[in-house]
């Protein structure tokens, strides 16, 4: 094993591993105020006011809802590790998050949260139905379907494999999408409200978007009541398409759904279907053409530990966002440092981060020598760390910034060069 690396991920652990306490109580409240809010309202508040819409006669039991609230305790605990992995995947520059929305623009943020939501259907689909294979629904969906007649906190009622599998969605797509923090929070509001409407017991849609051309296209709550009522069909989340193109749409959901045994859906036809899937596939465009993110946190003139060789930083090229760091100045007759040599090769920044990170590039001794893996930090009193990791271990050192005499003759030798 490189104990480079192994060092590297030791560290990156006991920086991320104090906040899985603030990821737990993120991921468990969200289920409460979620779940808890449709609860109240829609199955005690206005209970008598929705009484025609009650899917089904009886009402679940105290008990059951407390073994739901129970086993969601758990998948939220499970949940909140993938908060531990995005943490990392940000640290090594895996997953990448923006802070400002111009950066990409307003087009790209609402692209990418709604194909977020595309493609979250899609995973949910197909894992859905793999759970649901006989030998794998016992280690990993039986505990979801002890609640055969649902309510909204069945919504994470999930044992610790099943929790694990919906909790790897979020990390696996941030590994090819930019996303912006805000997105992020508004795709995890929708999936718990989503979640928990879909198992209240109540149809709150109006029953005509079952078989309308265009809104029959998102899943109203007969749709998931019925799932969990027969346990064959049904297993889309947000959308039908995937059932309806698989076969597995149940085949009296038009009718339970609208309350007329006769009732068919329109076909959206080949040109809307064309023109829907030419938008997933733009989508998708976007997030790999989105403009490289421009960042100068760290650009200018450095000092480096030995006190005496200056380093410019600056993007590594016109179209790139990393940062790279060459030599351009050195103040000693007997200076060790080649002018030109970079020293600092493709560091990106990570997002999100209380202090500003960069990670992913590599660090040459100004002296020479073998470039390895490192890390740049942004410290509060404006000094930058820059942490080398060899075989023997990682190594810190610390760069400031030039007087303003140095940072003359540096600027003048780069002018010369």
């Amino acid at each position: 094993m490189d104990m480079a690396f192994f060092d590297l991920a030791t560290q990156w652990f006991l920086e991320t591993a104090p906040n899985y306490p603030s990821w737990f109580a993120f991921d468990f409240s969200r289920y409460l105020i979620g779940a808890g809010s449709v609860y109240l309202l829609v199955n005690v508040l206005l209970s008598r006011t929705l009484k025609n819409r009650k899917i089904r006669g009886k009402t679940p039991r105290t008990k059951q809802m407390l073994r739901e609230f129970k086993s969601s305790a758990l998948a939220a605990a499970t949940f909140s590790l993938s908060g531990f992995i995005i943490d990392i995947g940000v640290r090594t520059g895996t997953i990448s998050f923006y802070g400002d929305i111009a950066t990409y623009g307003l087009g790209y943020f609402i692209g990418s949260l709604l194909l977020l939501i595309v493609a979250h259907d899609a995973y949910f689909y197909w894992t859905h139905r793999l759970l649901h294979l006989p030998r794998i629904m016992k280690i990993g969906h039986s505990e979801h379907h002890k609640s055969i007649n649902p309510t909204p906190w069945t919504a994470y009622s999930f044992n610790i494999v099943e929790a694990a599998v919906h909790a790897a969605f979020l990390p696996l797509i941030l590994l090819i999408l930019p996303m912006h923090g805000l997105a992020v929070f508004l795709f995890l509001t929708h999936m718990i409200i989503r979640n928990a409407v879909g198992h209240s017991g109540y149809e709150l849609f109006p029953r005509s978007w079952a078989v309308h051309p265009i809104l029959g296209q998102i899943t109203m709550v007969t749709h998931h009541d019925m799932h969990h009522a027969s346990g064959n069909h049904n297993f889309g989340l947000y959308f039908t398409w995937w059932d309806r193109i698989m076969g597995t749409e149940h085949p009296q959901y038009l009718a339970k759904a609208t309350g007329n045994p006769a009732a068919t859906r329109q076909s959206i036809g080949a040109r809307a279907t064309t023109a829907a899937l030419a938008a997933v596939v733009a989508l998708v465009a976007a997030s790999f053409t989105a403009p490289a993110k421009a960042d100068d946190g760290i650009d200018g003139l450095w000092l480096a530990s030995d006190g005496s060789t200056v380093v410019s930083v600056e993007r590594c090229s016109e179209k790139s966002a990393r940062m790279c760091g060459t030599v351009v100045y050195q103040d000693s007759a007997n200076g060790d440092a080649e002018m030109g040599l970079r020293v600092l090769s493709r560091f990106k920044q990570e997002s999100g981060m209380t202090t500003p990170v960069w990670t992913s590039g590599k660090v040459t001794p100004v002296d020479g020598g073998k470039a390895v893996k490192g890390q740049l930090t942004l410290l509060e009193n404006g000094d930058l760390k820059v942490v080398a990791c060899g075989r023997q271990g990682c190594r810190g050192t610390s760069w400031t910034r030039p007087n303003t005499a140095l940072a003359a003759k540096a600027t003048a030798a780069q002018g010369r060069r």
